[in-house]
C-alpha cells in the first residue's frame, strides 16, 4: 500500500494512502506545530492548538474560549 500524500478527488492534498477502503476509520498523522506556552496548555488541556476542540454541551451549543 502507497503511504504517500496522494491528491484527493478535487485535487487538493489528501494524507491518506491512495487505495483508502470505504467504510475503514483512520487517523491521519500529527503535523508539527508550535506548542502552546505552559500556562495556556494547563488551561486548555492540551499543549498542541490544532487539538484544541471547543466542548459542545447541550443541544450542540458551543462556549467560547477566552
Amino acid at each position: 500500500m502507497n503511504t504517500n500524500t496522494n491528491t484527493a478527488g478535487d485535487g487538493s492534498l489528501s494524507a491518506f494512502p491512495a487505495e483508502t477502503p470505504v467504510g475503514m476509520c483512520y487517523v491521519p498523522f500529527q503535523q508539527w506545530e508550535t506548542p502552546y506556552a505552559e500556562n495556556i496548555a494547563l488551561e486548555r488541556g492540551t499543549m498542541f492548538p490544532s487539538l484544541d476542540l471547543p466542548f459542545c454541551g447541550k443541544e450542540g451549543l458551543c462556549s467560547e474560549r477566552k
